[in-house]
């Protein structure tokens, strides 16, 4: 992965991005995602890997008054079913296409990708990369680990029916992708970087 992310390769996957009608937005740290998904509602899903790997996520979004619910039961889909926005971190962005590779090991964060209206997918602008190669070469490196992994372009969108364009038939209708551009992608606030 990159240790620095050149300008013009943030420019490049911000176009992409807008492109694949997601909305683009950098944010200096955790805090700035809870601010922005806070703002679309009072309930927000966010995906047990994240849950489990920055627990202060989950704890910076009920302090500002936001139910959190993260599927760990039998039935993580009727959990997360229509939940109004969801968080999920991605494991890079591709500049070529605009689109993110999220790792979902488990079922519960698989239906958080795809049962939420509006998707807010994190990366570290530090994990972005040029060409779809680079999630290739990832892939490989990780010899078939995680078992299941998405390239993620947008909400989704299809024109099956009578070619009429329908978006958010199989996955949320809005996409918001959000690049943690502070040193540390792990820091809360810019104090933290």
């Amino acid at each position: 992965m990159n240790t620095t992310t050149a300008p013009n390769l943030l420019q490049r996957f911000a176009a992409r991005v807008t492109e694949a009608s997601s909305t683009y937005l950098e944010v200096a740290g955790w805090q700035q995602v809870v601010e922005h998904a806070g703002g679309y509602s009072e309930v927000v899903a966010i995906a047990p890997s994240l849950a489990a790997a920055q627990p202060e996520v989950r704890e910076l979004l009920e302090d500002a008054g936001v139910r959190v619910v993260v599927p760990d039961g039998d039935d993580p889909a009727a959990e997360v079913a229509d939940v109004p926005v969801a968080i999920v971190r991605a494991e890079m962005g591709v500049a070529e296409s605009g689109s993110l590779l999220v790792s979902e090991h488990a079922l519960g964060d698989r239906v958080v990708t795809m049962l939420c209206h509006r998707l807010i997918q994190v990366v570290a602008a530090s994990d972005i990369v040029d060409r779809l190669e680079g999630a290739a070469e990832w892939l490989a490196a990780r010899n078939g680990q995680p078992g299941f992994a998405s390239l993620m372009t947008g909400p989704s969108r299809t024109a099956d029916i009578e070619r009429s364009l329908t978006i958010g038939v199989q996955g949320p209708d809005e996409v918001d992708v959000l690049v943690l551009t502070a040193t540390d992608p792990t820091a809360t606030t810019e104090d933290d970087a």
